[in-house]
């Protein structure tokens, strides 16, 4: 029983334990938001979309969002993001909008809405997949 106890102890201990090195792996630096991002999913071949969307961010918080859509054609809004903490917070005259940024690298990049969980059926609303357009 003692023995039990013991590893009990030491798996309960190993679980809360974590050092710099794993934390600095996972962080994020917002600066390479900064420029233009397309919108891409061709490794969901299943996904077809009658549009696209690409974003410029801007290191001063602005963000330009261009859309196209067949039946509505293009149009381009000019809003505001926030990144805090892995979180870029999305602002546009209906509200904001928060979502995990999950990957940025200097080629992709991939949002998943706070409070949500990843799945196919949620790509576009839900989780946002970019490709760096420069």
């Amino acid at each position: 029983m003692k023995r039990i106890f013991a590893i009990l102890i030491a798996m309960v201990s190993s679980c809360g334990c974590h050092n710099e090195k794993d934390h600095a792996e996972h962080a994020i630096d917002p600066s390479l938001i900064v420029g233009s991002w397309s919108e891409s999913y061709e490794i969901y071949p299943y996904l077809a979309w009658d549009g696209g969307a690409a974003y410029t961010f801007n290191a001063d918080g602005s963000y330009l969002l261009e859309a196209y859509n067949v039946e509505a054609g293009h149009s381009s809004y000019t809003y505001n993001y926030t990144i805090s903490d892995g979180v870029i917070t999305i602002t546009t005259p209906y509200g904001s909008t928060s979502y995990k940024i999950v990957r940025l690298d200097k080629s992709i990049m991939e949002w998943q809405k706070v409070g949500t969980e990843f799945s196919e059926g949620t790509l576009i609303t839900d989780y946002k997949r970019f490709k760096r357009k420069n």
